[in-house]
């Protein structure tokens, strides 16, 4: 019996001390690495952006009016000049039938008027031509004072009535001047009744529909110049500063596939919206407006991403974002391997991207870090590299 116990507890010391080899064996627990290295790194604010069209014009109409008809469609190519909404105002055409009446008279008129003063200016002429005839005779003794005085008061009389055709020819002229100017007012208000486009583009929206009664200032057509297409985007506030127009920006989407275009930041406003994010959270966000060279494969109201590139250095140091810890007293630190074992060490560092992080202090290329710092190791603890 005291054989078998001594035979038993010699296996287990055995088997504790294979144990105790395979362990030591191991190093520890497996982890993922990576080598620093450097590369380039950019920062950029990323955020959702909507395809517009850089040039639109809106058509309002001028005047109350009913829609007669709508010859076109939204989406549809049209040429500058091309109707694309006929209106008509009954009123407007009244009023242009009675100036024309009233302007037909005043016609007439100026031309009685113009013969009225021909014929005084005749008659006057004869009357200054008798005066001087009765006047030599008055010198000769073959004229009487009274003939004399006849001939006076007839060129008197011919002047008068020259002064008064002249007056009446010129107030004729007035009145058909006047009724011109009307009337031309009027023929302009009747072509905006024919509502054209402005630019050889692509119809946005046509709100107007055939039979339709339309108050003044009513939209009836939005036009975009076509192939002119830019990006409006709406920037967080607190992300806004970093912005600058100028910027290169790396434009994304669905529609794309794996194509990236490259636009530029055109214009910042000068203000900040209130806006509803998608969870309900109010936002103060500045839009931007992004230009778009190659809008080939973009429609107007296409959803695309957008990444503003606000800083950008080339051939520096780089580390995963995940493999920086921060530590309560706030410095930054990775988890060096060295011999298999955890080294803390801490860094300072500079720009970030969405993915890494610039060092400027506390490594160099080509030391092996764990890629997740938030493994919570002990400093100098033995660790295995994943393969």
């Amino acid at each position: 019996m005291k054989g078998k116990k001594e035979l038993f507890w010699g296996a287990g010391l055995i088997l504790f001390m294979i144990l105790v080899g395979v362990a030591l064996s191991q190093g520890g627990p497996e982890v993922e690495t990576v080598q620093v290295a450097k590369g380039d790194i950019i920062r950029a604010v990323e955020e959702t952006g909507y395809v517009q069209p850089s040039t639109d014009f809106n058509l309002y109409t001028t005047q109350s009016a009913r829609v007669v008809q709508v010859p076109v469609k939204t989406g549809q190519v049209v040429q500058k000049g091309q109707p694309l909404v006929f209106l008509e105002n009954l009123d407007l055409a009244t009023q242009i039938t009675d100036l024309r009446s009233q302007l037909s008279k005043a016609t007439a008129a100026v031309s009685g008027a113009t013969a009225a003063q021909e014929r005084a200016q005749l008659e006057l002429k004869d009357a200054q031509a008798d005066l001087s005839r009765t006047e030599e005779l008055f010198q000769a003794g073959a004229a009487t004072q009274v003939e004399l005085a006849k001939a006076t008061l007839r060129v008197a009389t011919g002047q008068q009535n020259v002064n008064e055709t002249s007056s009446q020819l010129e107030s004729a002229f007035a009145l058909e001047s006047g009724l011109n100017q009307s009337l031309q007012q009027l023929d302009v208000k009747a072509q905006q009744l024919i509502v054209k486009s402005p630019v050889d583009g692509i119809l946005l929206d046509v709100p107007a529909k055939q039979e339709q009664m339309l108050n003044q200032g009513a939209l009836l057509a939005t036009v975009a110049v076509g192939n002119q297409l830019e990006i409006k985007s709406d920037i967080l506030s607190d992300d806004v500063g970093d912005i600058k127009v100028g910027q290169n920006v790396a434009i994304t989407a669905p529609v794309l596939g794996q194509k990236v275009l490259l636009g530029q930041v055109k214009e910042i406003y000068p203000r900040a919206e209130e806006k509803q994010s998608a969870l309900g959270v109010s936002q103060r966000r500045v839009p931007v407006i992004i230009s778009l060279p190659d809008a080939s494969l973009l429609k107007s109201g296409y959803e695309v991403k957008v990444a503003i590139e606000t800083a950008k250095k080339q051939n520096s140091l780089l580390v995963p974002q995940e493999a920086v810890l921060i530590t309560p007293d706030g410095h930054q630190q990775v988890s060096v391997v060295v011999n298999n074992r955890v080294q803390y060490r801490t860094i300072h560092t500079n720009l970030s991207d969405i993915n890494n992080l610039e060092v400027t202090e506390g490594l160099t290329a080509g030391e092996i870090i764990i890629r997740d710092g938030n493994l919570g190791l002990k400093n100098n603890a033995k660790v295995t590299i994943r393969k």
